[in-house]
């Protein structure tokens, strides 16, 4: 046994913690027992070379190739290897992988919520918005159609309200002249389902001001896929600073579907016959963009926790 400050045993997984939630290209990563040890196999990248079409000049990835070879995940492996934490395990002499950092996801496909800012398609502004990043170091928004790490039902939902928007002559924001109506959406997917909790974030104080424009746009969108939709909300933001959302649940309207998306909360044990419980997600609720990842974060928290202990959860977030 080995004597130490409480908040020492916690390092390990606050910093578990930090990684997945801070990690630039939201690749999470997690501490992960072998599967020898426990006998149970962990959902690891089948791959480690993303190979987007977009890479260098979208600002949304930090590399393109092996996902393990970046510096967070080398600080991480340089943590872990310290002796400070070497020598406070009791079972010094083992090495079961317990510290080992793991890309538990797939490294292509796994963002299933996208914020993207919108823009007009050309000068006159009345020809339909183009959707994407904005570029390093400024306000040009770049497309990324076929983003490789978006989920495939994002990309079909930006297609659809690049051709929307054109048919129906929807206005971008314009920032400089504080005119226009679309300024950001952002696409949320119900893994079960794979439909799109849409949000169009509009220049607008209240949802009459949006009128008849958003009605147009949603009214298209819904014809042309109708089976892509999970739900459609508008939030209004009229602000001039760079925030996508501004504060006020006033600011929020459902036009159109369920209240919530529905995710899986998963139990310790894959095999386990026993029920899954549910998260409840609205568009203005935080979510992680790699659930895959969650949830074998999640599993292995779960693991770690003997049957039977009290648990006391240090909630660090917003």
């Amino acid at each position: 046994k080995t004597t130490m400050h409480p908040t020492d045993a916690l390092r390990p997984l606050l910093l578990l913690c930090y990684i997945s939630f801070n990690y630039v290209t939201a690749l999470h990563m997690s501490l992960a027992r072998s599967s020898a040890s426990r006998g149970v196999k962990n959902k690891l990248a089948s791959k480690s070379i993303i190979d987007c079409e977009h890479f260098g000049t979208c600002p949304g990835c930090v590399t393109n190739e092996d996902v393990t070879d970046i510096e967070i995940v080398s600080s991480a492996i340089r943590y872990f290897d310290s002796p400070s934490i070497r020598l406070q395990r009791a079972d010094k002499g083992e090495d079961d992988n317990f510290y080992k950092v793991v890309v538990p996801s797939d490294v292509d496909e796994w963002r299933t919520q996208a914020k993207l800012a919108v823009a007009k398609k050309s000068n006159w502004g009345r020809d339909g918005c183009i959707f994407g990043l904005y570029e390093r170091g400024s306000h040009n928004v770049m497309q990324i159609p076929n983003c490789a790490v978006h989920h495939p039902s994002i990309n079909v939902a930006v297609q659809a309200l690049a051709d929307a928007t054109a048919k129906v002559r929807t206005a971008a924001y314009d920032e400089d002249a504080g005119t226009g109506l679309l300024r950001y959406v952002q696409c949320q997917v119900e893994r079960s389902t794979g439909k799109i909790c849409l949000t169009l974030v509009c220049n607008a104080k209240k949802y009459k001001d949006t009128q008849p424009e958003l009605s147009r746009l949603t009214t298209e969108l819904k014809k042309s896929h109708p089976d892509l939709w999970h739900s459609m909300w508008l939030h209004c933001n009229d602000s001039n600073g760079n925030a996508i959302f501004a504060r006020g649940d006033e600011r929020w309207s459902k036009l159109d579907g369920p209240e919530f998306v529905r995710e899986r909360l998963p139990t310790s044990d894959p095999i386990s016959e026993r029920k899954d419980g549910l998260l409840f997600f609205t568009p203005a609720t935080f979510r992680q963009g790699n659930l895959d990842g969650f949830d074998e974060i999640a599993r292995e928290v779960a693991r770690l926790v003997p049957d039977g202990a009290a648990v006391c959860e240090l909630y660090a977030g917003v």
